[in-house]
């Protein structure tokens, strides 16, 4: 058993800078009135607005840790985590989790994606300086979205009575050794579809962190692939960021919620190519559909991608779900008329119950493949059904699941002769 790592108090309260409050609260007041991403972009002053954006969300912010948590292991073997934090709405069991749960606990690397930096649903915490102060990591964030309201869904079970701080959204990844160097890779992504259904405006884009191995230094990337359109769309956000690592000679660790649920969303089409299989399939076919997105006739083309750019993850994942889909946070259950929707919704918990997705993933290039590991962490995503919507407690420690995924590891080794 791994003992639990000694952790440093994170302050409950931050200084957020007044400025870049100040200047998102006044973009989300602006943004209000525009229904769509068309009339926003038609209007005279979206030349200057889309400035003010870009220059909030722009940069990467890096903190430090003046003291970082030793390593205790093998030099030639890195543990790396991916996770879907879920924002961080419940902060105190996802960072209890990765002190102390095994398989988590003494990780070298941690990639995260829904990271909020500012927002209520997580406390206006700076989630990824905060996690990186409680697990002794540097850490890496990266803005991707403004959101324009306090949250969706579940969020508000989370949420202080306050409004959002800085309201933004993002990446991170916190490491064990120093982050020398960062850089962001733009994507293309529904930028439309997040300004009408979700009121957030921003881009897509994966975070690159040079890490700063004492013998063999490598880059490490995270990415959160888009989920409202189909897996073309997806490909192609990988083939991009693929080509932008394409000259880098040191080993890689790429990792993400690449939303590999298998579906070409964003047509007319969609709902029922999707509710066929999900109500009608037996359960052995469809959960090798769902669960194993990189086999199959119905498999996600990102994987293709990854096989050409000389990347491996086969050795890395297992076949569990790292998801449960729920219904009532699809658009497509939401546009059917009042009737139809009550009579579908029997159906749809029984579908729901099937409904479990592997989404998260780790790849990597430079490295020993024969020699990784990976597997799913259970128990922390909240799959059953009394733990969805399970308010905090009254010390402020949220009950139930640390986040809605599950988080993955992996176990790599380099393949330098130097470390052999």
């Amino acid at each position: 058993m791994i003992p639990p790592v000694a952790s440093t108090p994170t302050p409950s309260v931050r200084r957020a800078d007044p400025a870049r409050v100040a200047e998102a609260h006044a973009l989300r007041r602006v943004l209000a009135p525009f229904p769509t991403l068309r009339t926003l972009r038609a209007a005279p002053e979206w030349p200057a607005l889309s400035a003010r954006i870009g220059a909030l969300l722009d940069g990467v912010r890096l903190h430090p840790h003046p003291s970082p948590r030793p390593s205790s292991g093998d030099p030639r073997r890195l543990r790396v985590v991916q996770w879907n934090i879920e924002h961080g709405n419940r902060f105190e069991a996802i960072s209890q989790a990765l002190l102390e749960r095994p398989g988590l606990a003494a990780a070298d690397l941690v990639t995260l994606n829904e990271v909020d930096l500012g927002m209520a649903r997580s406390g206006n915490r700076d989630v990824a300086a905060e996690l990186g102060a409680r697990l002794g990591l540097h850490a890496a964030w990266a803005a991707m979205f403004l959101e324009s309201t306090r949250g969706r869904d579940d969020d508000a079970l989370t949420a202080v009575p306050d409004d959002n701080a800085e309201s933004l959204f993002g990446l991170a990844i916190l490491s064990r050794w120093p982050i020398t160097a960062t850089r962001l890779v733009p994507l293309p992504g529904p930028e439309r579809a997040l300004f009408e259904r979700e009121r957030m405006s921003g881009r897509f884009v994966a975070l690159v962190c040079d890490i700063a191995h004492p013998v063999e230094p490598f880059v490490a990337v995270t990415a959160h692939l888009e989920v409202h359109r189909t897996r073309a769309h997806r490909a192609r956000q990988m083939r991009l960021l693929l080509r932008a690592l394409a000259g880098e000679p040191r080993p890689i660790v790429l990792a993400g919620d690449w939303n590999t649920h298998t579906f070409d969303r964003g047509d007319r089409r969609a709902v029922s190519a999707a509710a066929w299989p999900l109500l009608a399939w037996p359960n052995r076919p469809l959960s090798a559909r769902l669960c194993r997105p990189d086999r199959g006739a119905y498999r996600e083309s990102v994987f293709n991608e990854l096989r050409t750019a000389g990347f491996a993850w086969e050795p890395y994942n297992d076949d569990q779900a790292t998801l449960s889909l729920r219904f009532s946070r699809l658009r497509e259950v939401h546009v059917l008329p009042e009737p139809l929707r009550a009579i579908a919704s029997h159906g749809l918990r029984w579908a729901e119950r099937r409904a479990r997705l592997r989404l998260d993933w780790i790849a990597a290039r430079g490295f020993r493949a024969a020699a990784g590991s990976g597997r799913t962490i259970t128990g922390l995503d909240g799959t059953s059904e009394q733990d969805r919507g399970k308010p905090p407690g009254p010390d402020h420690a949220p009950l139930g699941p640390a986040s809605d995924h599950a988080p993955i590891v992996a176990e790599l080794e380099f393949e330098s002769p130097a470390l052999s």
